[in-house]
Order: C-alpha cells, then sequence, then structure tokens
C-alpha cells in the first residue's frame, strides 16, 4: 500500500481492474445500509420530531457506526465485527415499526429472561421473520467475506476521520453552550438521540437492565390489589421541580407560560391550592410516593411496590439523581453524571417513556421525575421556551441580588414555558392510546424570587414560605378514563377549589387507579367526593 494513499487496494478479484472496485464499493455501501437500517426506521415513527432532531439522529448514529474505523485500518475486519449486531437488525427494525418506537429497556428485559424454548416458539409465531433474521446475517456475512481482505484505510485518513469526528462533538458542546436560548440546534449529544440510535440505545438499556434495583421488598406492603376486572390502565405520575403555582397561565399568572395545558380543557383538572410536605426535595418526594404506616408497625410504603403488588408494570424515568423510592420498578433511569446534569432535558425522557407505554402490557404505572425549574434555570429550556428576557445568563447575572428580579423571573418563567411544552408532548403521546390513562403533575415544592423584603431566592432555606411551598397539581384524563371513571371525575372537580396537601397524594394516586390496598380511606384522596380537609403540615428540618 502506498504511504499516504486513503483506501488501497479496491481491488475486488484479480483482473477485474474498475468494474470489480465499482463492485466492492457497491457492497461495502450495501453493508453500510444494512447496519443503518434500524436507525432509518426510527424517522419512520413518531420518536423523531422535526427535521433538526432526524439531523442529529442520522448524524450521531452515522458517528456511531464509523467510530470503529479510527482503531481498524481493514475494512473487512471492521464489516464481520459488526456481524452479531448484523443479526439484530432485522428484528430490530421490525419491533420499532409494529410498536412504533424503538424497543425498550421493558421488552429488552422481558426478551434476555425468557427461556430459550419460549423464545423459539414465540420466534416462530412471526413466521416469515424467524427465517428472515438469520438469513439477512448470513447473507451480510457472505457479504462481508466477499470484501478484499487488502482493502485498507491509510493512517492518515483514520487520523482525518478521527479529526473530524471530534471536531463534530466540540462544536456540538460548544454551540449547545452559547446558542441554545437563540437557535433551535439538532440534538446531536442529547439523550433523546443516543437512546433512539442503533446499537447506542440497545446498549443503554442493556447497562440499565445490568444496574436495576431489585429491592422492593424493603418497603413495606400495604397488599396493593386492583379493583374490579384490571382492565387495561395507563397511570402516569410526573413530579416537577420547584415549580410554584402561580407563576402557571391557567392558574391565573399574568403572563401566557402554559398556552399548551390551556388548550387541553376541559380534560385537565387544575387545583390551585396544593401544598407540599417540605421545601426540598429529598423529603418532599416521599411525602407524594411514599405512605407511613400506622402506629405499630414500622417502614412505609411506597407507590411503586403497591403498584407492582396490583399486577401493574411500574417505571420511574428520572432526571435526577437516583432515588430509593424507585426501588422495585421494572424499568429505572436516573442523572447520574456531570453530563446528564448539565445537559439533559426533561424531553430526552421522553423516547423511554413511549417506548415503555407500547410495550410494557396493558396495565402500567409510570413516574416521570423532571428536573423541571431547578437553578441555574438557563440549562433547563432551549431555545423555543425563550419568550421572556432579557434572561439571567444574557445580562451576566450568576449571582443574582434582589435588584435582579425581574432577569431571574424571566429565566424562570422560561422553565416553566418549557414544562408546558413537555407537558403538552407527554400527553399527546397518551391520547394516541385507546386503553384509559390518566395524568397526575405536580412539583416537588416550588421557589422564592425576591418575592419580598426578605430577599429570599431558590428553596430549602429554614422557614418554609408560601412561595416554596404552594405547588401546582394537574389531573389530566382520556376521553376513555372519564367514560369509565366518572366517579373520579366527579371527585376531583368537587375538590377543585379545596387546599389539597401532598400527604394525600399517595392515596390520591391510587384512588385514581382504581387500586385497593390497607389503610384506604375515601377522605384522603382528592378524587373523592368524601375527601375531608386536614392541616397541612410542613417539614422544617430532617429531625421531623
Amino acid at each position: 500500500m502506498k504511504p499516504g494513499a486513503p483506501l488501497e487496494p479496491v481491488a475486488g478479484r484479480p483482473g477485474e481492474g474498475a468494474a470489480g472496485r465499482l463492485r466492492q464499493r457497491l457492497l461495502a455501501a450495501l453493508l453500510v445500509i444494512w447496519l443503518w437500517l434500524p436507525t432509518l426506521c426510527v424517522l419512520a415513527t413518531d420518536q423523531v420530531r422535526g427535521a433538526h432532531a432526524a439531523v442529529a439522529l442520522l448524524l450521531f448514529s452515522a458517528g456511531v457506526l464509523v467510530a470503529p474505523l479510527v482503531l481498524l485500518s481493514r475494512l473487512r475486519t471492521y464489516f464481520l465485527l459488526w456481524t452479531p449486531l448484523a443479526l439484530l437488525v432485522a428484528p430490530y427494525g421490525y419491533l420499532t415499526l409494529a410498536y412504533g418506537s424503538v424497543p425498550g429497556d421493558a421488552l429488552v428485559a422481558a426478551t434476555l429472561h425468557t427461556g430459550l424454548a419460549m423464545s423459539m416458539q414465540v420466534l416462530l409465531s412471526f413466521g416469515w421473520l424467524a427465517a428472515l433474521a438469520p438469513l439477512s446475517c448470513l447473507l451480510y456475512l457472505l457479504a462481508a467475506l466477499r470484501l478484499d481482505r487488502d482493502w485498507s484505510l491509510s493512517a492518515s485518513a483514520r487520523k482525518n476521520l478521527a479529526a473530524l469526528l471530534l471536531m463534530m462533538i466540540l462544536i456540538a458542546v460548544v454551540a449547545r453552550q452559547t446558542l441554545a436560548h437563540h437557535v433551535r440546534l439538532p440534538p446531536l449529544l442529547d439523550q433523546s438521540t443516543t437512546s433512539l440510535a442503533f446499537p447506542s440505545g440497545l446498549v443503554s438499556s442493556l447497562w440499565r437492565i445490568w444496574l436495576r434495583d431489585d429491592g422492593g421488598a424493603q418497603f413495606a406492603s400495604v397488599h396493593g390489589r386492583a379493583a374490579g376486572n384490571g382492565n387495561d390502565l395507563l397511570v402516569v405520575l410526573v413530579i416537577g421541580e420547584s415549580v410554584r403555582s402561580d407563576h402557571l397561565g391557567i392558574n391565573g399568572y399574568a403572563r401566557n407560560t402554559t398556552p399548551g395545558l390551556a388548550a387541553l380543557a376541559p380534560a385537565l383538572v387544575s387545583f390551585r391550592d396544593v401544598v407540599s410536605r417540605a421545601n426540598w426535595t429529598e423529603a418532599a418526594v416521599p411525602g407524594i410516593v411514599a405512605w407511613p404506616l400506622p402506629p405499630g408497625r414500622e417502614g412505609r410504603a411506597s407507590l411503586v411496590h403497591t403498584f407492582r403488588e396490583a399486577g401493574f408494570r411500574t417505571a420511574w424515568l428520572s432526571n435526577q439523581e437516583p432515588f430509593p423510592f424507585a426501588s422495585g420498578a421494572d424499568v429505572a433511569e436516573f442523572a447520574t453524571g456531570t453530563r446528564d446534569y448539565h445537559f439533559r432535558k426533561d424531553a430526552d425522557l421522553l423516547p423511554q417513556f413511549s417506548s415503555f407505554m407500547r410495550q410494557a402490557g396493558p396495565r402500567q404505572f409510570v413516574v416521570l421525575h423532571m428536573a423541571g425549574s431547578h437553578i441555574p434555570y438557563e440549562e433547563r429550556y432551549d431555545a423555543h421556551a425563550r419568550r421572556f428576557a432579557p434572561t439571567m445568563r444574557e445580562l451576566g447575572i450568576t449571582a443574582p441580588r434582589a435588584a435582579d428580579r425581574a432577569a431571574v423571573v424571566n429565566s424562570y418563567d422560561n422553565t416553566i414555558v418549557e414544562l408546558d411544552n413537555f407537558l403538552a408532548r407527554t400527553i399527546a403521546l397518551m391520547q394516541a392510546e385507546s386503553r384509559p390513562a390518566v395524568l397526575i403533575y405536580t412539583s416537588d415544592h416550588g421557589e422564592n424570587l425576591f418575592d419580598d423584603d426578605r430577599g429570599l431566592f431558590m428553596h430549602a432555606q429554614r422557614g418554609p414560605t408560601r412561595h416554596d411551598t404552594h405547588v401546582p397539581l394537574l389531573v389530566w384524563m382520556n376521553a376513555r378514563y372519564q367514560a369509565g371513571h366518572p366517579e373520579a371525575v366527579q371527585g376531583l372537580l368537587s375538590n377543585q377549589a379545596r387546599p389539597i396537601s401532598h400527604a394525600d397524594m399517595f392515596a390520591t394516586v391510587l384512588d385514581l387507579a382504581s387500586v385497593g390496598w390497607d389503610g384506604q380511606d375515601a377522605r384522603r384522596s382528592a378524587a373523592s367526593v368524601r375527601y375531608v380537609e386536614a392541616p397541612r403540615r410542613v417539614k422544617v428540618s430532617l429531625d421531623e
């Protein structure tokens, strides 16, 4: 091979000349298309929204496929190493098109935990697909073996490829930090892209399944049980972060921060007088998803564990740190590092959510735990949600004071617009469901925004205020849910203007799902006409 030649040789068979080289290139192109096919199938689903997302998906998946060439010079070796993944192309693409979503954690886990005999029975039931997968892999292998063993990338070509990939990543990172609030950028490195590309999405699922915590038994049982016949049902609990009720347009705020939610009336019920259990996440979230046992019994019950007892498949998808009350969920995802905290948007949870929703069976309980409106506000929204300016970033404010309140509120309100987009997209996915579906949204706590002479900012300060404890509570129900649960609709509407506490969320969510449990009391459910207001207590320290 001549030094510096980018590709040498492309010979085909001896004496074939130009025709042989052309056949070699066409063969390599077909192999690339086959490996790229699962990602191309995703473009036919509703998991890719808009041209910018499609461009990002294609660029990222292409980068993943060519990256090994930085280390491997011989193309024949490169394609042969992809052979195990080539076997998955047909079933992966078929499942993506059949479900309208990439194979998610629930489907991958079910495949891994199914015995060989049953797996063969399921595979054979697909008929042509059972033959297509091994046949296509065999054809791929034979085609790869037909490539000239001496067809190689030069060292300089591989260096150029490495430089191109690194430059693409660098440009994406810099643009994300400098232009994200002004231009709608392709989400090249966002989790919403990496989870949809092949094979990175599959690798991510396998990694989460490997790390999954099955320790749900640490929570006490209240013997959750499905009422009636255990009909199909989708229950989604969205837990926001640092969102105060009075900054939602649908709750009377002067700014139109929630146009998407406003368009959902009358299927959406908004409670305007709701108080959290604490003004910091560690204490506030358990007040939503856990239930203290009566005197004489130790521990707490969790929603995830109780729904599992009632026969629901469960998922906890989070943009925050691992949380113990997700323990035992069938599928779990958390933010675990610096990249997650600074680069993941809440919308990145939606591909996994839609995959679980469409693949994990007829009865499901899903928790979506958002990063929401947590400081730094500027990292919580993109250009499409920047409606109020100037923002803190535009004015160079990093340590805001009371005099900066206008810019602080602008930045914070943009996070509410992002929340509106997220909930509207989540509900749009649920609206496509034919089964009954209900979504409950509330925030863990609120936020201080230099509201009065005390000059308080953020939350988690000693002495909870109205601003960091009064939170939104929204319930959306599709038409099938409303028709099948008229008593819940009546209960929600009758309690809409009453004072509500997060202490009643556990009972309310289970009531909306028609799940019975030990300790069930209709007087504690805001979805019951028998609801009784109780004193609303807020923690002021960890010792309480």
